[in-house]
């Protein structure tokens, strides 16, 4: 039933009807014992999206319990959604990067060689492995802390180094 009030409400908001939000609302309410559902998450999302025009600190309160929601479940898309409207916001939503998975051993080393400066094909070569295989956990290493390129990876190993050094 929560899944059908989310979606009566996503289509009221599409449609501009004012009546989008008690959708929402009644979503949330049938899922008072599943607060951190994805459904959940999505209906918080939708209020935010509800009331960043009319209620802005309402839409920051709710797109940032849905990204709460959806970063403490793993949802990654939605969790990135929730994020990116809170920016079109003006408001902080994510303060570094997300991690939701550990980096392996190989990606470790691969981020560490990345910092540095290194091309894939020198990366290659220091670890005896292919060009394509770099590349491919230089993809996992951006995907799994939530980053969306070498420079955003370079300055997050560059922090990082900086933390365990102290």
């Amino acid at each position: 039933m929560a899944q059908a009030d989310l979606a009566q409400g996503q289509v009221k908001r599409f449609a501009g009807e004012a009546d989008s939000a008690q959708c929402f609302l009644s979503a949330l309410d049938r899922l008072r014992q599943y607060e951190q559902s994805l459904v959940a998450g999505r209906a918080k999302l939708e209020m935010a999206r509800v009331l960043k025009d009319s209620d802005r600190p309402g839409a920051v309160t709710w797109a940032r319990a849905a990204l709460a929601c959806f970063d403490r479940i793993g949802a990654a898309r939605d969790s990135d959604e929730a994020a990116a409207l809170l920016r079109k916001m003006g408001a902080v939503g994510r303060v570094g990067a997300r991690t939701t998975a550990a980096l392996t051993q190989r990606e470790e080393e691969v981020l560490a060689l990345l910092a540095r400066g290194l091309s894939n094909r020198q990366i290659a070569e220091r670890l005896v492995i292919s060009a394509k295989t770099v590349e491919h956990h230089v993809s996992r290493i951006l995907s799994k802390l939530g980053l969306h390129s070498r420079a955003e990876a370079a300055a997050y190993a560059q922090r990082e180094s900086t933390k365990t050094d102290k």
